[in-house]
């Protein structure tokens, strides 16, 4: 299946913008044909108000010229007051056509021919006034009496225009509520999709910023076997094959400094071993006598090869773990007595600093490897001593929750720093401290401690507190029935 995917982290956010922006745009135009229809529909009112209005003012004008110059016909008797009301009822015929056009109702139209054919009667009277000499006078009055209708009907006609002008306004403000509302839903409707597309486009670019950041993450945690897989942009995917490249050359190296301590750890021990046993010979005098001074040079060399022997031994067992895996020797093992007996090993460094030791333990069974189990709680109780002060306590609490064990080791000495809680579980590294009189280690007892609890499923931290260590480690619940099927399968086994 072919993935369409940009090019470059640019064009993703490009094209992203230009997607996001497109709501604004439809916004925009649409917000824009509203109006236009609005102003369009305004113009066309002022146009008729204007209009129609001035049509109706001229119509009362035009009806008044035209009945002063039938009076001054009734009255002078001169033609040219008959002609001149003549071109009056053409313009007012005109005038009316003009009326006709305006987008009215039927009634409206009925004033207008109404008006019309009254006004057409009084040129019709007046006609026969002037062919009639005999009924003048008669002709005349019907036509000068028909122009008080005129009025009521130009009064008429003036109201429905009127009229008509108010029904075009609230016609015109009904459509702005309306537009008003269509433009409110939309604007909310394209904020809503705007907001959507906004988020849909940073879970787009995070993603891949993401897992960069989660591979190098576990880069800094050591973890080189990982692969690291990055999806998105050609060039962030690129980027990502080379931080894979990374990994694998990292590894590489990490395997490669383990197989050189391995080696540089097993080839010590052999000089270390004619070394101690020289030494042991130099102090059973098997050689010949020694003075005091001599005595304790051997006394010396002696302590400090028993302490690099254990350092050599402490290097190669950390990196036979780290190469090597989770043991197969796992167990079902009461981690009660174990810490126990642990603690009580510590008894002589806590007598020489007057330590107390303070233990809540419950009895709880962990699925595991003795050994490992007494090397990483030896190293939290040697570490709670190491750097707890004179006449502190040591306190360890066990207990077993609905899910997990959990146990905190604590002591009364100096805060961890929090930029250092991190740090503390790397291989080497030790808590910058200016009190003299902790004797330095290895570096690697915390480090072994974060490797065994982690080839037991559990988790080991530090709980950031106001006084002294603490040091909490977790161990996955072993149930009956956990039990029940690994007893089950032993027994298959066997068979």
């Amino acid at each position: 299946m072919i993935r369409l995917r940009p090019r470059s982290f640019l064009n993703l956010v490009t094209g992203g913008l230009i997607i996001v922006s497109l709501p604004l745009i439809v916004g925009l135009f649409t917000t824009k044909n509203h109006l236009d229809k609005l102003v369009s529909q305004s113009v066309a009112l002022i146009e008729h108000s204007v209009s129609a209005t001035h049509d109706a003012q001229q119509l009362s004008e035009f009806t008044r010229n035209q009945e002063r110059n039938i009076r001054l016909y009734d009255i002078v008797g001169e033609k040219q007051y008959l002609e001149e009301a003549s071109l009056w009822h053409d313009k007012i015929y005109t005038l009316l056509e003009q009326l006709k056009q305006l987008p009215v109702d039927q009634n409206f139209q009925n004033l207008l021919i109404q008006f019309q054919g009254h006004e057409g009667s009084i040129l019709s009277s007046l006609l026969l006034a002037h062919q009639d000499p005999e009924h003048q006078e008669n002709n005349l009055s019907n036509a000068i009496t028909t122009f008080s209708d005129l009025d009521k009907r130009a009064v008429l006609i003036n109201s429905a225009i009127n009229a008509f002008m108010n029904n075009e306004l609230n016609k015109l403000k009904a459509s702005k509520l309306a537009a008003q509302k269509t433009l409110l839903w939309q604007t909310l409707s394209f904020i809503l999709l705007t907001i959507i597309m906004i988020l849909i486009l940073a879970f787009i670019i995070s993603q891949p910023i993401k897992q960069i950041n989660q591979g190098i993450d576990r880069l800094g945690r050591g973890d080189f076997s990982t692969p690291v897989f990055i999806s998105g942009p050609k060039d962030l995917e690129a980027l990502g094959e080379k931080i894979n490249w990374l990994r694998k050359r990292l590894f590489n190296l990490e395997r490669d400094k383990t197989k050189f301590i391995a080696h540089i750890s097993h080839d010590l021990k052999t000089p270390l071993a004619s070394i101690m046993e020289g030494s042991g010979i130099l102090q059973e005098e098997l050689v010949g006598p020694l003075n005091k001074q001599q005595i304790a040079v051997t006394e010396i060399l002696t302590k400090n090869s028993i302490k690099l022997q254990k350092l050599i031994d402490t290097i190669l067992d950390f990196n036979m773990t780290k190469a090597g895996g989770k043991p197969k020797g796992h167990k079902y093992i009461p981690l009660k007595p174990l810490i126990e007996q642990v603690a009580y090993e510590q008894t002589t460094q806590m007598l020489a600093k007057n330590i107390r030791l303070d233990l809540h333990l419950e009895n709880v069974t962990i699925h595991g490897d003795k050994k490992q189990l007494e090397t990483l709680f030896d190293n939290l109780f040697s570490n709670a001593v190491k750097f707890s002060p004179r006449k502190g306590v040591v306190c360890c609490n066990l207990r077993k929750m609905q899910k997990e064990i959990k146990c905190i080791i604590s002591n009364t000495g100096a805060v961890i720093p929090s930029d250092e809680m991190d740090k503390i579980f790397t291989p080497f590294y030790q808590v910058k401290n200016n009190n003299s009189s902790h004797t330095q280690g290895s570096g690697l007892g915390l480090a072994i401690v974060k490797e065994y609890v982690s080839q037991h499923n559990g988790t080991v931290s530090v709980l950031d507190q106001n006084s002294g260590g603490h040091f909490m480690v977790t161990f996955p619940l072993i149930t009956d029935a956990d039990k029940l099927q690994v007893s089950a399968l032993l027994l298959f086994i066997t068979v």
